[in-house]
């Protein structure tokens, strides 16, 4: 029986079915995580429905979803694992909705709302050579703060891999780490380059995407890194947002710290590897 067990802290998450053709499933989207051999703290399931026909997903302490198609399963999967991790307590660190990219020896946080473009413009960085921390998902450790990798799939609109040759042909190639679900691809960032973590850091920059400017001439214009490090403070997810006025507070404050003598950048247009060309030369300069 296919099982994988990975670490993606404070959490230990196990993944198993009875059907070895989901192998590639259960690997797509924590395929950069690292194994573990230590006791599950949340167990998920990837089976096959009576009779054969689809499959059925499990999850803690929900009922089982399905029958649906393999990519459908594993969406919802994907989306009660990242819930589950996302509101644990967490262990002197907390996750953001934001995506991070190593230029050069200076990382750059990358934050907007759904849709603004944050994994096309990561993946695009990724091709030209760059290492990351994520592209929806990065934790920052309170302590010290840092922000840091979270070893999870890239999530992927099929149409922007039309822009990205590398990529597209890495999915087409159902390489182990890939999986087309749901009307998008989870690609693995270990599937596209091998080293691919950025070491953990303060960030350099801050760049701000907006959905409402996709369109139009590529450019990445100076912004105000005071409105920057209000909009990160925005992006705090799961257990922390929820954990009481002093603790968002203390939250805050760190990252409002970790954020200190930012350059801060917006970044617009309809061409994404215009947008990853220009951030690079500006970051790199």
């Amino acid at each position: 029986m296919p099982v994988r067990r990975i670490a993606v802290a404070p959490q230990v998450l196990e993944f198993a079915s009875d059907d070895p053709v989901a192998e590639g499933a259960l690997a797509a989207l924590y395929h950069a995580a690292p194994l573990s051999t230590a006791v599950p703290t949340l167990r998920y399931g990837l089976r096959r429905a009576s009779g054969g026909t689809g499959y059925v997903a499990t999850s803690p302490d929900r009922p089982p979803f399905g029958p649906a198609s393999l990519g459908d399963a594993w969406a919802y999967l994907e989306w009660r694992a990242t819930e589950d991790v996302l509101n644990a307590p967490a262990d002197g660190g907390v996750f953001l909705h934001a995506g991070g990219v190593e230029i050069g020896s200076r990382l750059a946080l990358i934050v907007g709302d759904s849709g603004a473009g944050k994994s096309t413009l990561v993946a695009h960085l990724m091709q030209r050579g760059h290492r990351m921390l994520g592209d929806d998902l990065v934790r920052f450790a309170t302590a010290d703060a840092r922000f840091s990798a979270v070893g999870r799939s890239l999530k992927l609109d099929p149409n922007s891999l039309s822009s990205m040759p590398l990529i597209a042909r890495t999915c087409s190639s159902a390489t182990v780490g890939t999986l087309l679900a749901a009307g998008c691809w989870y690609v693995s960032p270990a599937a596209i380059r091998r080293e691919w973590e950025a070491a953990p850091a303060r960030p350099w920059a801050v760049v701000l995407l907006d959905a409402a400017r996709r369109n139009g001439p590529s450019t990445v214009e100076r912004t105000s890194a005071g409105e920057a490090a209000v909009f990160v403070t925005q992006k705090v997810l799961g257990a922390a947002a929820g954990g009481g006025q002093t603790r968002q507070e203390d939250v805050t404050v760190r990252l409002l710290d970790g954020l200190a003598n930012v350059a801060a950048y917006r970044a617009s247009g309809g061409d994404p590897a215009a947008v990853a060309a220009a951030l690079e030369r500006e970051v790199a300069a």
